[in-house]
């Protein structure tokens, strides 16, 4: 590694950790006034609160990543420009890219890094931080800590999904639950129930109608007891904690993503979901092309310029991305393409102004 590769990686490392300090800092100040209601309505105790916002951390660090990336870029090669190191850099035959070349590999590793944040930390302690906040703090009641859970929704497998009014962990019963099962995207059969126990072997289906759904019309037929020996589920399916899709992983959405699909049911807005968990990451590397073709001897940006240019692009690019999302969700564009279109635009953008920055 060159000297001035180290003296540009020390100056980026150093704005950026001051970016994130300063970012986080007005995050959780923000969210502490927006919240302080609630904590004084409860009672909440300083460690307590504290606690929530140190699980939130990593969702928060991966949040504004871009934003410090793009801070520090700027900041750093700014500073080259305005001391005129960088204009006797390039007048010595070494383009604005490889000068940069550091921080677009470093922008690099934090993609990476977020990634795997987002694969491994980020969800568990998302769900720590929500418990913290529902249970801790405003007292709920937690279904996984009683003999009842309520509200039971279960995406089973070979297009079966199941509702019910609530599950007896100790008894292994479904309390009026609804069973649904889909082929080939379309309902076959509805079974409504009164309840429904494990035997030991199989479900037990008590008290009830089978409704099928057939070419020439809907066919009804009540019953006493229906066992199910068909049914792959099990009892410890219905007590396992209940996760909501945008708390999962890539793994866990992946595999929710592919029983929704065999149930039949709409897949897209969960599809741009999981693919902008790998997306959104390497938002950090296109912020860093941004930056170093802003941060052109010909430009010489004061501090507070750069750090209006950061805003004024955050804003922007976090606008097309949400366009970009919502355009996927609804299927007006497919999925994969809702959720890299942002970075499509941004880094043909990027690309574009570090290319006339070089000449």
């Amino acid at each position: 590694m060159r000297i001035h590769d180290r003296y540009v990686l020390g100056d980026f490392w150093r704005n950026l950790a001051i970016g994130l300090l300063a970012f986080t800092v007005i995050y959780v100040t923000v969210d502490v006034t927006e919240q302080i209601n609630v904590y004084i309505d409860n009672h909440a105790r300083i460690g307590q609160v504290a606690l929530y916002y140190a699980y939130k951390i990593p969702w928060i660090l991966v949040l504004i990543m871009p934003v410090s990336v793009l801070l520090a870029t700027v900041f750093s090669l700014g500073k080259l420009s305005k001391q005129n190191e960088l204009t006797a850099f390039i007048s010595s035959g070494t383009s604005l890219a490889r000068v940069a070349s550091p921080i677009l590999v470093s922008s690099v590793i934090v993609s990476l890094v977020m990634i795997v944040f987002g694969e491994f930390v980020i969800p568990d302690a998302n769900r720590r931080s929500v418990k913290i906040m529902h249970v801790t703090i405003q007292g709920e009641r937690q279904d996984e800590d009683s003999r009842y859970r309520s509200n039971v929704h279960y995406q089973g497998e070979h297009g079966r999904t199941y509702y019910a009014e609530s599950y007896d962990v100790m008894l292994k019963a479904l309390i009026n639950p609804i069973l649904y099962e889909y082929q080939g995207g379309t309902l076959h059969r509805r079974i409504d129930a009164k309840k429904a126990y494990w035997d030991g072997a199989e479900w037990v289906f008590v008290d009830g109608a089978v409704r099928e759904f057939l070419v020439q019309g809907e066919k009804v037929t009540p019953f006493d007891k229906l066992p199910l020996k068909e049914l792959s589920e099990r009892p410890e399916d219905f007590t396992k904690e209940e996760i909501a899709p945008e708390e999962m992983n890539y793994r866990e959405l992946s595999v929710y993503i592919d029983k929704l699909g065999r149930s039949g049911g709409p897949v897209d807005k969960y599809l741009v979901d999981l693919y902008f968990k790998f997306s959104f990451p390497f938002t950090n590397f296109i912020f860093a092309v941004i930056g170093a073709a802003l941060s052109s001897a010909k430009r010489k940006p004061s501090m507070a310029t750069g750090f209006g240019m950061t805003l004024l692009i955050s804003f922007t690019y976090y606008g097309v991305l949400r366009v970009g999302q919502d355009l996927g969700h609804s299927g007006v564009i497919a999925p994969f393409f809702g959720a890299w279109m942002g970075n499509v635009i941004f880094v043909v953008i990027g690309g574009f102004l570090l290319y006339r920055a070089n000449q």
